[in-house]
């Protein structure tokens, strides 16, 4: 039952999880937290499941009217507490069951059901759905979206290596949402507003990343540039038969939160045939400049690949491709701006980035910070001989936290964390 009272702090070595609705504690009544944050989305989606008689939910009214607050604390296996997130999450949907009882329920005996709540992090949902309208003569993206920003009260952290910063002639913005008008260009959506500028113009000459955190900063990230940068964090897969030194070693290093390890089982793909077969091995851009009927931009799908995709290698920069999937492939849906690159080597940049990933599950204490901050540059370290084609240098593209109640107040967590990059090998 939930709680009108503040709970008694009980330090435990594990986590502190903390779920309020209105003026309700529902920690006690909390089972189970996952948190989901992906270049795929615009914000974290975070699902909550309580166990609940339906009755409370009812007399309670818990159908999103209220914004529910969640307080993650990790105390990495001491008494302190360490690092703490406080999400305000907006109610989406939920569903649960209404089990057979008396024609008049009494006021004690529960019958508690599964009551799994669906919820988006409410600021960033309103940051990211806005809507946004002007008109910008002469001025770069970085001006525009800045703009833009301000017009909404939004904060943005713009990646400054290899952004696109011409002047643009003019940019018409439709009414679109905030989102929508910046995000990466997904050649798989047919909506003519969908990364309406980096469609049209191209965030940076490379992969684009875009995502608002829980904290209500909107990222704009250039991919390519943090892959060729140092890790965020390092993920190591320990091999069986591993020495004790080595497994001591990492297990102190990964209190820290800038390393991971794990014993589990690693998922890979790769689709390089896939990609190329689809978007062309040689590509023609046909644009409309201004100063001219039209012109032919010309590349080579493998040079994208390797200057402005995430391409990582220390020793070649070899893909597996056949050559029965190439092909030149002309494309004039749109009009580019002048005669200028940038555009399409952020797009299909974009498209390259994904070939190949890597899928592997982390257990044990997850400092949450470095594992929902999608689109920074993870190393991976794998210890046995045979796989070690496959280490180095990926961009966290997203990732699954799962929190689960064990005993008492105590919580166990497991991550399921997805890394990309262009070549399958190093």
């Amino acid at each position: 039952m939930p709680e009108r009272n503040e709970r008694s702090y009980i330090p435990n070595k594990l986590y502190e999880v903390r779920v309020k609705i209105k003026d309700l504690d529902y920690t006690n009544d909390t089972i189970e937290v996952v948190i989901a944050s992906s270049l795929n989305t615009a914000y974290q989606l975070i699902d909550i499941t309580f166990s609940l008689d339906p009755n409370d939910a009812i007399v309670e009214d818990i159908f999103g009217g209220e914004p529910i607050r969640l307080s993650i604390t990790l105390f990495s296996e001491t008494d302190y507490p360490g690092p703490r997130i406080d999400i305000e999450l907006l109610y989406l949907n939920s569903g649960f069951e209404l089990t057979e009882k008396d024609k008049m329920t009494g006021t004690t005996l529960k019958d508690r059901t599964a009551f799994t709540v669906t919820t988006v992090a409410r600021n960033p949902f309103k940051t990211m759905s806005s809507l946004v309208n002007d008109v910008f003569v002469g001025q770069t993206l970085n001006q525009i979206i800045s703009s833009l920003a301000t017009d909404i009260g939004a904060t943005v952290s713009y990646d400054s290596n290899d952004q696109n910063t011409t002047p643009i002639d003019q940019v018409c913005i439709p009414p679109t949402t905030f989102y929508k008008i910046i995000k990466e260009n997904n050649r798989d959506n047919d909506d003519i507003f969908d990364g309406y500028l980096d469609q049209r113009f191209g965030l940076f000459s490379g992969s684009a990343g875009v995502f608002c955190q829980y904290d209500n900063k909107v990222y704009i990230k250039n991919l390519t540039s943090k892959l060729r940068k140092n890790q965020t964090f390092t993920v190591h897969q320990l091999a069986s038969g591993e020495t004790a030194k080595i497994v001591d070693n990492i297990y102190d290093q990964s209190l820290g939160g800038k390393v991971f390890y794990t014993y589990d089982t690693i998922q890979t793909s790769y689709a390089g045939n896939a990609k190329f077969g689809d978007l062309g091995s040689s590509i023609r851009n046909i644009v409309r400049p201004k100063d001219t009927l039209t012109a032919v931009l010309p590349q080579e799908l493998s040079d994208v690949a390797s200057s402005s995709a995430l391409l990582y290698s220390s020793r070649n920069k070899k893909l597996f491709i056949d050559s029965a999937s190439e092909r030149t492939k002309y494309y004039n849906e749109d009009t580019g701006y002048e005669q200028d690159l940038t555009l399409f080597n952020s797009r299909f940049g974009r498209s390259l980035s994904t070939l190949s990933s890597l899928s592997l599950n982390l257990e044990r204490n997850l400092p949450l910070l470095n594992l929902i901050n999608v689109g920074e540059c993870v190393k991976f370290k794998p210890h046995t001989v045979d796989y070690i084609d496959f280490e180095g240098k990926y961009i966290l593209w997203s990732s699954i936290i799962r929190f689960i109640k064990s005993n008492g107040p105590d919580w166990e967590t497991t991550a399921q964390i997805n890394l990309y990059r262009t070549n399958k090998k190093k």
